[in-house]
C-alpha cells in the first residue's frame, strides 16, 4: 500500500513537471515572438516617420514653388528658409535648428516624439548642420543637406545611443 501510494505521487510529480514544461516552452515562445515583433514594428516606425519627412519636406517645397520661390516663408508660427534647391530649412543662432525641422516635417496632424537628438556639423554641408533623432533604442533618424538637397535616413544601431 505505501509503495502503492509512492507510485501514485511519482505519476502526479511527473504530470506537474511535464505540465510546467508545456507551459514554460509556450510562455518563452510567446515572449521571444513579442521581441521580434516589437523590434519590427519600431523598424516600421521608423520607415513611416522617414517617408513622412520626405513627404512633408516635399509638399513645402511645393509651397515654395507656387509662391515664386520666396527665401523664406512664416509656417506655423516658424520663420523657414529655403535652400537653393527649394528645400525648407529652420536656422538659430548655432546653425541648423534640428528641433524646428522636426516640429515642422515630423507630423502635421499630432506630435510624433523622439528620446534625444544631436546637431553635428560635418563635411557634406558649409552651411548645414546634419540633425540626428533618436526615435527608440537603437533606432536613429538622420536628416542633413547635401548639394542643396535634404536626405533622411533612418538607421538601426545595436545600442542606444552611438553619438
Amino acid at each position: 500500500m505505501w509503495l502503492e501510494a509512492f507510485n501514485q505521487q511519482q505519476k502526479k510529480r511527473l504530470q506537474y513537471f511535464i505540465w510546467f514544461c508545456g507551459v514554460s516552452f509556450i510562455v518563452t515562445s510567446m515572449l521571444v515572438q513579442g521581441i521580434e515583433i516589437k523590434e519590427e514594428a519600431e523598424h516600421t516606425r521608423l520607415n513611416v516617420l522617414k517617408q513622412t519627412f520626405y513627404k512633408s519636406a516635399s509638399t513645402l517645397r511645393q509651397q515654395w514653388e507656387l509662391q515664386d520661390k520666396p527665401a523664406q516663408l512664416d509656417i506655423a508660427g516658424m520663420n523657414v528658409e529655403f535652400t537653393a534647391r527649394g528645400w525648407p530649412v529652420v536656422f538659430n543662432d548655432k546653425g541648423t535648428d534640428c528641433r524646428k525641422i522636426w516640429d515642422l516635417l515630423a507630423s502635421r496632424s499630432g506630435a510624433v516624439s523622439y528620446l534625444r537628438f544631436d546637431s553635428k556639423k560635418e563635411m557634406r554641408s558649409a552651411r548645414y548642420n546634419s540633425c540626428y533623432y533618436q526615435v527608440s533604442d537603437g533606432n536613429w533618424l538622420e536628416l542633413f543637406y547635401k548639394n542643396e538637397t535634404i536626405h533622411i535616413n533612418g538607421f538601426l544601431t545595436g545600442q542606444a545611443s552611438f553619438l
